[in-house]
């Protein structure tokens, strides 16, 4: 906006407002890997341009504290009243929607450090068609079934000394690589919360094995706040064997500085040099292990370690942790994330 009067400072900081959260949520996606494409992008900055529109243009303005169930019901009908986007508001694009709205609002809750307006997700909540659509039609979940899960355990497993089939790894990569792909199925760890890692962050006191890591502070990034999520005891016994040897080899244990500028340790996971471990890299590392153990699937949407972050939360909710528990554990704030989770096991059960 070229020109800014002093007439209306109201309503230029209910525009900032809203402008300011959603290129902060924005930037914490992209940042956390989650919004990487640029026409994805922009299909959201032009859905929260018309809801900011549409609430700055109501008497009294919508703001983002204010924002009620009642406010989204108006501004959904608006929607489908205007012809020009009646093709537009079908249950899935709502969805979409809705679920944007509570997103920017759960990250300017964190920014500005006030309760959570849950207006969109308690509009989500009582609307069965819309939720529904988050299950019923979204890409199937990749993940592992349990005999591919227990090849891969055994698989990784294998390099451990002791190992009744001992394979021996050629190169410090190729531990590194066995080590992360412990980690996403072990302890449901993003890719940037792998390459993020530092070396204070594996845990060893309290726990059963004797210098085994039993769970990871893992550093907050993006929109996800800072965490402790456990290891599985076998990943521990890896991440050990990891850690012993970083040490052995002597890899640059130079300290980083975080988004803030603050110090950080050194890499838990390193590149050459010290640096960050490249995505690219790291990506193709996973890959590798998984085609050499022989779950790989070609068809899989999602990448390797988002398939093994997938298994882990769904082999903890088998297990009867709580939902509640398990998103905390992954660093998801909302809760309707875990819906795709729960759709997986209620097939299961039904199945069973």
């Amino acid at each position: 906006m070229a020109y800014t009067s002093d007439l209306f400072p109201a309503e230029l900081g209910v525009v900032g407002a809203f402008d300011r959260a959603f290129s902060s949520w924005e930037s914490a996606a992209v940042a956390a890997d989650r919004l990487q494409r640029d026409s994805t992008r922009s299909v959201y900055r032009d859905m929260w341009g018309a809801f900011r529109d549409w609430c700055v243009e109501q008497s009294p303005q919508v703001t983002l504290e204010s924002l009620t169930e009642e406010d989204i019901q108006a501004f959904l009908s608006s929607r489908s009243n205007d012809d020009k986007r009646q093709r537009e508001l079908s249950v899935r694009y709502t969805w979409r929607l809705l679920s944007l709205i509570d997103r920017v609002l759960t990250r300017h809750a964190l920014d500005s450090g006030q309760t959570k307006n849950e207006s969109a997700a308690a509009y989500i909540k009582r609307s069965d068609d819309i939720r529904r659509a988050n299950i019923s039609e979204r890409p199937a979940l990749d993940y592992l079934d349990a005999e591919q899960a227990r090849r891969l355990v055994t698989y990784l497993s294998s390099v451990r000394p002791g190992a009744t089939e001992r394979r021996v790894v050629a190169t410090w990569q190729e531990l590194r690589a066995v080590a992360a792909v412990a980690l996403h199925l072990g302890a449901g760890l993003t890719p940037v919360d792998l390459r993020e890692l530092t070396l204070a962050s594996p845990v060893v006191a309290g726990g059963r094995w004797k210098d085994v890591p039993w769970k990871l502070k893992v550093p907050g990034n993006g929109n996800r706040r800072a965490r402790e999520t456990p290891v599985a005891p076998w990943a521990g016994q890896l991440l050990r064997q990891w850690i012993t040897t970083r040490a052995e080899i002597g890899l640059p244990s130079s300290p980083h500085l975080d988004a803030k500028g603050g110090p950080q340790g050194p890499f838990l996971f390193p590149g050459r040099g010290g640096l960050p471990w490249a995505k690219m890299s790291h990506y193709e590392a996973v890959k590798q292990v998984m085609e050499a153990s022989g779950v790989d699937d070609p068809q899989s949407a999602s990448g390797g370690a988002f398939r093994l972050r997938h298994t882990f939360a769904l082999r903890q909710l088998r297990r009867k942790r709580s939902v509640e528990e398990v998103a905390r554990w992954m660093g998801i704030a909302n809760l309707e994330e875990m819906d795709r989770y729960r759709g997986v096991l209620d097939a299961y059960e039904e199945a069973v």
